[in-house]
């Protein structure tokens, strides 16, 4: 009998020993998600003096969440806590559409100044009013492009399509390139002033993302610039991407097989120990018996 006590002992060491190993790794990756859990408690656990300063806080929100003008780029780039910005519009241009939405629900957006744009400077002010009542005016100046006599006569990239396509009169321009090993872009540019200087900016040493080409032309009176924004997957990168996934996945499923199986290992090792010790009480009964 203290044979077999012994072995039962030296398997439930093994088992143990085993899932500890196996899920040993996994305990670095969820601790590290112990701090957020405890965030979010502490969260949940405010004081009254807390939730009515976050009350305070929401109700005096006047910020926008998103800002945009229609056909247009606007500069800079958007961000809440800029109010200041600038866009170019054509000669013919005497209306703009703004696109304008509050951070905080029941905030009141009220736009004016994008109609009947007739000055060569045009202010276009969007208004965002609190719940609270308190405001915050953001600012848009549209400028009229002014007239442009210096130009490309021609635009032509090896092995590139740009979007649209290349019209003396438009300045800026996509295009996106898929499983490519490109380094360098070969392009060709040419002045309507034949004087005229013309310096390629960003065509060398492409990288993986977005691209920003530009291409500067310049005489004594006037510069004139051009831009490709190019988007780039080089060759590899996402086959790269699919393979992590799929090795998580593989890796996922191993821990996953290991502890099925480790269970089922100490569900056959306890139905074990419950017939020896079954065993043992009826031998005992039957010894006592016969005595």
């Amino acid at each position: 009998m203290k044979k077999i006590y012994i072995t039962i002992i030296t398997l439930l060491i093994v088992i143990v020993s085993s899932i500890g190993q196996v899920y040993g790794a996994s305990t670095t990756s969820t601790s590290s998600n112990t701090g957020n859990s405890a965030e979010v408690t502490q969260n949940d656990e405010l004081t009254d003096k807390e939730k009515k300063e976050l009350e305070k806080e929401r109700k005096a929100n006047k910020n926008l969440s998103k800002l945009e003008i229609e056909g247009y780029e606007m500069y800079p780039d958007f961000n809440k806590n800029t109010i200041n910005y600038y866009v170019i519009i054509p000669e013919d241009v005497t209306s703009l559409d703004i696109n304008a939405e509050p951070e905080m629900e029941g905030a009141i957006v009220r736009i004016s100044g994008n109609t009947r744009l007739t000055k060569q400077e045009n202010n276009i002010n969007i208004r965002v009013t609190a719940i609270d009542g308190t405001s915050r005016t953001y600012t848009i100046t549209a400028s009229r492009e002014p007239e442009v006599n210096l130009k490309l006569d021609t635009l032509q990239i090896e092995g590139v399509n740009i979007e649209p396509a290349f019209d003396e009169s438009t300045y800026y321009y996509t295009s996106v390139l898929e499983n490519t090993d490109l380094e360098n872009l070969n392009i060709n540019a040419t002045a309507n002033d034949p004087n005229a200087e013309v310096e390629i900016l960003g065509a060398n040493s492409i990288e993986n993302g977005r691209n920003l080409v530009s291409i500067v032309i310049s005489n004594d009176e006037e510069t004139t610039v051009y831009q490709i924004d190019l988007e780039v997957d080089k060759r590899g990168e996402k086959e790269k991407e699919a393979d992590n996934i799929i090795t998580r996945i593989r890796n996922i499923m191993k821990y996953a097989t290991i502890g099925i199986f480790s269970l089922i290992g100490i569900i056959i090792l306890a139905i074990i120990i419950t017939i020896i010790v079954k065993a043992c009480k009826k031998h005992k009964k039957n010894k006592h018996d016969l005595d």
